[in-house]
């Protein structure tokens, strides 16, 4: 299932409001592109160090739940939009899922 939250404009002062310091994944967009697929202990900081890396224009993300693994979480995002699209997002240099 993709993230079903609204893409919010990736600002440093939004981004300190919303996003929250828990586990999860993540989504950033940069031109109407969905470009890189993440999860991360701390949404929150992690999606403020690809401010200064990338540049993005917008994110969006989804906390992992009691018995949720952020990697796993990840894991199926990326295998998700690799089937719709044939690759991965530009900015998922390697990837990093599970060997089957």
């Amino acid at each position: 299932m993709p993230i079903a939250k609204n893409w919010s404009e990736a600002k440093k002062s939004h981004i300190k409001e919303k996003a929250p310091s828990k586990s999860g994944v993540y989504e950033l967009k940069c031109f109407g592109e969905l470009t890189y697929i993440g999860h991360s202990s701390d949404i929150q900081s992690r999606l403020l160090e690809h401010l200064s890396e990338k540049d993005p224009n917008y994110y969006r993300f989804e906390t992992a739940g009691w018995l949720s693994s952020s990697k796993k979480m990840e894991d199926k995002h990326l295998t998700r939009y690799e089937r719709k699209h044939g690759s991965l997002p530009a900015w998922n240099d390697n990837d990093t899922r599970a060997k089957r």
